[in-house]
């Protein structure tokens, strides 16, 4: 009976210590709880230790750029010609506390952020000038986003402007602008 209550307590004690273990890599972050509560303590990269059944990682997360493509959204131009365009967005966390305890979920909230900037955008836009303020709406974009996501701890880097159809023509911005280039020598 003895050694049954020896074997329970060393299963015990080993599930308890192996569970105390965190390991966070390189580029990561993770947020403790104790007993439910953040008390301000976030795990750096590396080897911690923490206190069984008391601290527990309550969000672990990269702080790494990240890609987020947008579907492709449908939009009106000022002109009011419809439009699908399609962009691919740039961010990073910076400050993970942020990120995880003012925003239920980020990354839907970011993409409806999103929506609404860049329909708001292109709304002001005639079709025309879409394919000469391709950087004008990509900066604009950066802007706006780093303001509004400023509280939930978030960081734009880049938006990218990927291409936009009329009907069913897809329009590469790019090849375009080149082509326009080209006329404007001749």
């Amino acid at each position: 009976m003895y050694q049954y209550f020896l074997m329970v307590l060393f299963a015990i004690t080993g599930v308890s210590l192996a569970s105390s273990v965190k390991i966070v890599r390189q580029g990561d972050e993770a947020l403790v709880e104790i007993f439910g509560k953040y008390d301000r303590k976030k795990l750096e990269p590396g080897l911690t230790f923490l206190i069984p059944f008391v601290e527990t990682v309550a969000y672990k997360q990269t702080l790494r750029e990240q890609m987020l493509k947008l579907p492709p959204q449908q939009c009106t131009t000022r002109d009011r010609v419809s439009i699908t365009v399609e962009f691919i967005v740039y961010w990073r966390i910076i400050d993970l506390e942020k990120a995880s305890y003012k925003v239920q979920n980020l990354k839907e909230a970011m993409l409806n952020m999103l929506i609404l900037s860049i329909r708001t955008h292109i709304a002001k836009l005639a079709v025309e000038e879409l394919y000469t303020a391709r950087n004008e709406i990509n900066n604009a974009l950066v802007e706006e986003l780093d303001t509004t996501t400023d509280p939930w701890g978030v960081k734009f880097t880049r938006v990218e402007l990927r291409d936009f159809a009329i009907g069913s023509k897809v329009i590469q911005p790019t090849s375009f602008e080149r082509k326009e280039v080209q006329k404007a020598r001749a």
